[in-house]
């Protein structure tokens, strides 16, 4: 018995060795990992890894690799741990806000939208970020700046399923929003290295997309592919999203690798020698990262091929989990933060899965190369061995692509709620189009300067770019192709009125049936309605607008689009607003039916839910103000009725008394009337309404809820749910009763159902 023992002791030790002494610099890099999440102070369930770690360090290779690796990982974990808390110490001594004047410099390329734009700045003095929000003009990148306003912490969520801005601003170093709403005045213009790399940058962007439209949707998939740049278009995106191929629009190891392969090709082309090659590879895979923003996949990725491009210039043989291991070590002491992303933690999860898993899922494409059983390879001739060759391609990209899908997918669904077995083959076919089109995009920015030359090759790559996006069509259309996982549904049955501010946007979902009771505006639909809706795989087919407000139906543009929109209700088919004719328009094009409501009809819209209309607005009066247009609308949803007033005002509901109508209502959602007040108490007494939803925004100040009104709403009984302070309200049903929860501060509000006779 002892003898076994001993023996399995000793296997165990030499596993160990083996293991340990191979890859040492990825055992230090998962080492390190597991420091950072204990340092960080919210993944105390990574210490015992941790332990267990060191200790097969200390067994697998001795005490010296165990002392070095230990000191690696507290000196990484310990430095982060360190910056968390100052940073975090900052953010909470601001409070509510601080007056500040601050002398900053702009270390990204500015964003602008309408007449503010928004930057990362740091403070020289002390190496703090801060998001800056300003008026312009603009100033660019590299430029110190005085600015005088406000610091603020990042506000938390307030609507379910939106984006986190609040994780996302401290995972990228930043410590407070600085409003800079007392103006900012240039000090100092960009350094002339900084000036000189935007303007090489620039150059490059231009160069790729020379001769064609800039709006057009072939030069958004070459912007996307080879700088990696976000396009703004949502019927781009989503057959991407769909075929879990969005990575293409995302400079990383794949591009990099790409790009190493076209410098290998031109070295061979010149006579170089596969050793003197190597320098000017990683060059290339370095300038080409700078070219594109130094992002953090694309710098892993240029890193990793450096060392195994070292391990050949040193005559060593080269391993994958090694230059992992020393990619991961660099991201984890330069920006520790970057490992709790999305994208990274999938950058080197794909990469690790494929060292993982390619022998073992190569044998399932085996099948595909699989030479002629009875006839010998040296009576092949030119066809057989160019048929044999491409098999063999497919193979291989099958497999890579295979591997790289199981990598992913787990993160793909955590982080995203969506799979996507088309992945497999997508991916490599897109991957067969992404090559040619980088490779002519870089040929076409080298050439720039010949007259001609560049718009014409940058056509070929318009073809392929819509190559590219036709196959994402295709693929996102196949059946079974993608599977989306609805997370963070409040219920079965419920109704979201979300916190947009002054726009106004109302989800109600029950079973398969959704619908969409205004949209917000584009921005704030982006921003908070459709990533909450993705989020829990709402896609409504009814859209209504309450009143041709650009608040209300800009992101209705944007849901048709982005949903199997099929049927829409509007209160008029003619107003002045530019945003309410895009959306008429829109509909149009897109052949979706628009009917303007009409007082008497029912609208169905799944089991025992239905919409009423209360009151038709004039349809030829379009040179009225929006918020005298409005349409009030009525949920019938098991016995339950909820009106949605959009930014009716005192003439609105005066008219609706005078009508004689049924207003009853269970639950009034409403806005503010620009110009009028909202809301009276005859109005309110009419209908019999147990509680309000009010929006709210601190700007302009017709959009505030009224104290006093609001005191004086309470006093009669009626329940106010002010999303300036609770944020969204989400409705659900529980018990027989209506039960109404803010996102923020959790006030519950439960509704009883009236005698009604």
């Amino acid at each position: 018995m002892g003898s076994r023992l001993t023996e399995g002791w000793a296997s165990l030790r030499d596993h160990l060795c083996r293991w340990v002494r191979r890859r040492p610099l990825l055992w230090a890099a998962v080492i390190s990992l597991l420091a950072v999440l204990v340092a960080d102070g919210e993944k105390l369930w990574a210490l015992p890894p941790f332990v267990l770690g060191m200790v097969a360090v200390w067994l697998g290779a001795g005490a010296r690799w165990f002392f070095g690796v230990g000191l690696v990982a507290l000196t990484i974990g310990g430095f982060h741990g360190v910056e968390v808390k100052q940073r975090r110490a900052a953010r909470s001594a601001l409070g509510e806000g601080l007056d500040a004047v601050r002398t900053v410099r702009i270390v990204e390329v500015p964003k602008s939208f309408g007449w503010n734009w928004v930057a990362m700045v740091e403070d020289p003095a002390n190496g703090q970020r801060m998001r800056l929000l300003a008026r312009r003009p603009v100033h660019p990148k590299g430029s110190l700046i005085e600015v005088r306003g406000r610091l603020l912490p990042p506000g938390q969520t307030r609507n379910p399923g939106e984006f986190d801005t609040l994780h996302w601003l401290d995972r990228s170093g930043v410590f407070a929003l600085f409003e800079g709403n007392r103006g900012v005045r240039l000090i100092e213009e960009a350094p002339a290295p900084w000036s000189y790399g935007e303007s090489v940058r620039s150059g490059f962007r231009e160069a790729v997309t020379k001769g064609l439209d800039p709006l057009s949707r072939e030069a958004a998939v070459i912007r996307a592919v080879v700088l990696g740049e976000h396009p703004n278009d949502d019927v781009l995106i989503e057959p991407f999203r769909r075929t879990g191929t969005l990575h293409v629009f995302a400079v990383s190891g794949l591009h990099v690798g790409m790009v190493g392969v076209l410098a290998w090709c031109f070295c061979q082309l010149a006579g170089v020698s596969r050793r003197a090659s190597i320098l000017p590879i990683i060059v290339m895979m370095f300038g080409y990262a700078w070219l594109t923003g130094m992002k953090p996949p694309a710098v892993r990725a240029a890193w990793m091929a450096a060392v195994v491009l070292g391990a050949f210039w040193f005559r060593r043989r080269p391993d994958m989990a090694n230059a992992l291991g020393f990619a991961g070590l660099l991201v984890l002491f330069f920006d520790a933060d970057l490992v709790f992303t999305a994208g990274v933690q999938l950058s080197f999860g794909v990469v690790l899965a494929i060292g993982l898993l390619h022998r073992s899922v190569s044998h399932l494409w085996r099948w595909i190369e699989r030479e002629e059983p009875y006839l010998p390879r040296s009576l092949y001739g030119p066809i057989r061995e160019g048929w044999l060759k491409l098999r063999r391609g497919a193979c291989g990209m099958l497999t890579v692509s295979t591997s790289a899908w199981m990598g992913s997918a787990p993160l793909t669904a955590w982080h995203f709620g969506i799979l996507t077995p088309i992945a497999v083959p997508a991916s490599a076919l897109l991957g067969l189009m992404v090559f040619p089109l980088l490779g002519i995009a870089l040929v076409s920015a080298v050439l720039e300067p010949v007259p001609g030359l560049s718009s014409w090759l940058n056509q070929r790559n318009a073809s392929l770019a819509r190559w590219m996006l036709g196959t994402a069509e295709l693929g996102a259309a196949v059946p079974g192709g993608h599977m989306v996982v609805p997370r963070d549904r409040p219920a079965d049955d419920f109704l979201i009125v979300y916190d947009v501010e002054s726009d106004g946007a109302s989800c109600w979902f029950s079973g398969s049936s959704a619908a969409l009771i205004d949209g917000a505006g584009k921005r704030q639909f982006e921003r908070v309605v459709l990533p909450s809706m993705r989020r829990m795989d709402v896609r409504p087919r009814v859209v209504v607008a309450t009143h041709p407000d650009g608040g209300h139906v800009g992101g209705l543009i944007e849901a048709m689009d982005a949903f199997p929109v099929e049927a829409g209700l509007a209160p008029v088919l003619r107003a002045l607003g530019p945003t309410y004719r895009d959306w008429l328009q829109a509909a149009e094009i897109r052949d979706v039916p628009l009917r303007r409501g009409r007082s008497g009809v029912r609208y169905e819209l799944g089991p025992d839910a239905w919409l009423e209309v209360l009151s038709e607005p004039d349809p030829w009066n379009w040179h009225q103000l929006a918020d005298e247009r409005v349409m009030p609308v009525r949920l019938h949803w098991r016995g339950w009725r909820i009106l949605f007033m959009g930014d009716a005002g005192w003439s609105t509901e005066n008219a609706l008394l005078r009508s004689g109508a049924d207003l009853g209502a269970d639950l009034i959602v409403a806005g503010r009337h620009g110009y009028d007040g909202s809301l009276g108490s005859r109005f309110l007494s009419a209908t019999g309404a147990q509680a309000i939803i009010a929006s709210h925004a601190d700007f302009p100040a017709e959009e505030q809820v009224p104290e006093r009104w609001m005191k004086a709403t309470q006093a009669s009984g009626i329940d106010v749910l002010h999303q300036g302070q609770c944020g969204a309200v989400v409705v659900t049903m529980e018990d027989e009763a209506l039960v109404l929860k803010g996102w923020i501060g959790g006030r519950e509000v439960r509704l009883a159902k009236c005698n009604r006779d």
